[in-house]
């Protein structure tokens, strides 16, 4: 999930823009209260102690052999808190501050998840939205050329 570090860094171009020329997320979560099918909702449903007891072992069965396999030694609480964290949002939410940059903004998701809610106001505010098909959540993982296509400029 790594939401903490993604948000942290993610908003590096706020405060300092002349560290980072382009900026690009993975299935990143840009709005508080995600739905609830999302990864993070569901982990977060759980109180933490039982996620820690037993709501980890559970999410690793349910969500297949890859996720588990990036997620396995993730300490559960570290995973509870930082899924509670991204399903909070931060204050503006991301999808306001990834609107309101200037560098060159990508975001990329999987094309199992979905449509992507509010893609036009993303496009609209010069973020390219690239989604690539027959990838879920771990799109590196699901269609690793394609991801390194995206990331380099080619997707």
């Amino acid at each position: 999930m790594g939401g903490h570090r993604r948000r942290r860094s993610s908003r590096a171009p706020i405060g300092s823009p002349e560290l980072v020329s382009r900026l690009i997320l993975t299935e990143a979560n840009l709005d508080a209260a995600p739905p609830p099918t999302a990864g993070s909702s569901i982990i977060a449903s759980y109180q933490e102690d039982d996620f820690a007891h037993g709501g980890h072992a559970r999410v690793l069965e349910a969500v297949g052999p890859q996720w588990a396999a990036t997620t396995r030694l993730t300490d559960p609480r570290a995973l509870h808190r930082s899924a509670v964290g991204l399903c909070r949002g931060s204050d503006p939410v991301m999808r306001t501050l990834l609107e309101g940059l200037t560098v060159e903004r990508v975001y990329l998701q999987g094309g199992l998840g979905g449509e992507l809610e509010g893609r036009e106001s993303l496009e609209a505010a010069g973020v390219r939205v690239t989604t690539v098909r027959g990838a879920g959540h771990n799109v590196m993982l699901d269609r690793p050329d394609a991801f390194a296509a995206a990331v380099a400029g080619r997707g």
